[in-house]
């Protein structure tokens, strides 16, 4: 998954539209939190378990995507080298440093307890609040999601905000931490389904505006997906 903030933001919410069970339309492109659902009554953040030096590459992403190749500074062929990814000629991504920062957990961790903070203190409160998370593991069958779980748990014990839902997006299985019943239910993507989402995130993404208060529901059903 490439660290762009409106891809990801956007592809979180296809996710949850074609995989999970308790979704319902009208999510509506907002900040803290990232999207509002006022069928749901809920709120929905969505972020990468990423550590600061990595939200360096993300504000790098966010300046320069969709700059041709010749238009990037040379620091960041220095920096990045081959991790510099171009789509029909202009940058489209940096792919993740198999090297570096490698212990998810801790990633993931130091995510969360950012955001439950922002929760408690900025966020626009609705009924219910949910977290969606990327994770970066090297492997993916090897996911600790039961320890992810009871860490938020104890967690959430210290703040009066929690989040009653939080989706680890390993790629290939989304884990759906439900808080409202202390449940953990994995969702595995069907064959194929991690590229079809990929592919309609990506579209969606150069369809609209997506200023606040954009539908995904309008825009998707506008451009007929």
């Amino acid at each position: 998954m490439v660290y762009e903030k409106l891809l990801n933001e956007i592809y979180a919410v296809v996710s949850l539209k074609f995989l999970w069970k308790e979704y319902q339309p009208a999510f509506v492109k907002s900040e803290s939190p990232d999207w509002i659902n006022e069928t749901m009554n809920l709120g929905l953040e969505v972020s990468q378990a990423l550590l600061p030096d990595d939200g360096q590459t993300k504000n790098f992403i966010e300046q320069y995507l969709g700059c041709r190749k010749e238009e990037l500074p040379s620091a960041a062929f220095e920096r990045y080298g081959e991790r510099l990814n171009f789509y029909n000629g202009r940058f489209w991504a940096v792919l993740p440093d198999d090297m570096a920062h490698q212990d998810y957990l801790y990633k993931a961790k130091y995510r969360f307890d950012k955001k439950l903070e922002k929760l408690n203190t900025n966020y626009r409160q609705k009924r219910y609040n949910a977290l969606y998370l990327f994770l970066h593991p090297k492997d993916e069958s090897a996911i600790d999601e039961k320890y992810l779980f009871e860490y938020m748990g104890k967690r959430h014990k210290e703040c009066a905000q929690h989040f009653d839902w939080v989706f680890l997006n390993c790629r290939k299985i989304i884990y759906v931490c439900n808080f409202l019943d202390n449940t953990i239910e994995p969702i595995i993507l069907p064959p194929n389904a991690e590229s079809f989402l990929s592919t309609e995130a990506e579209y969606l993404r150069y369809c609209g505006d997506w200023q606040d208060g954009t539908s995904l529901d309008e825009v998707a059903s506008f451009f007929g997906h």
